[in-house]
């Protein structure tokens, strides 16, 4: 029997060895990554978050300081601040959710949320000679509540894509 007559057998006669039958045969267990390993990059991976996650918070908050520089100066820098303020919990919720994407795993969105705010707590503080870094101004208090919301937003939706579907209903 040739490879041309259908039976389902390559040239030297032994059915499902070839090309084919390769490509569409299932990976082998040894070619998937092992529980152990899974569990060593996660937590790799959530190593480096945290600090990212910190020196994002850090940035930020030095940057949120410059929310309120030219506050007393009217009604147009109030608007270009407070517009300048969402467009930054903007983009930390689609950071949050981007390293939960890129990780494929929630756990990694929460290392980068806890490095963040655990930074904000600490410029925060009140020490006896003043605020470190966030005033308490309205734009920083928006500031404060809006990239914590952000985050705990960010955080819980990266777990919601690996929630079961439905069962669809019996016909």
């Amino acid at each position: 029997m040739g490879s041309g007559d259908g039976h389902g057998q390559d040239g030297d006669g032994q059915a499902g060895i070839g090309p084919s039958a390769a490509a569409s045969a299932p990976p082998a267990a040894s070619a998937r990554p092992s529980g152990v390993l899974s569990a060593v990059l996660t937590g790799l991976t959530c190593a480096a978050l945290l600090p990212l996650g910190a020196a994002a918070g850090l940035v930020g908050s030095f940057g949120a300081g410059w929310l309120t520089r030219y506050w007393d100066a009217g009604a147009t820098p109030q608007v270009l601040a407070g517009t300048a303020l969402l467009a930054f919990v903007a983009l930390l919720y689609g950071a949050c959710r981007l390293v939960a994407w890129g990780s494929r795993r929630q756990s990694a969105a929460l290392a980068f949320a806890v490095g963040y705010l655990a930074t904000l707590v600490v410029l925060v503080a009140y020490l006896p000679g003043g605020d470190v870094v966030i005033t308490g101004h309205l734009m920083h208090y928006g500031y404060l509540f809006g990239t914590m919301l952000a985050l705990v937003i960010g955080v819980v939706h990266s777990g919601l894509s690996r929630l079961p579907s439905r069962p669809s209903p019996a016909r």
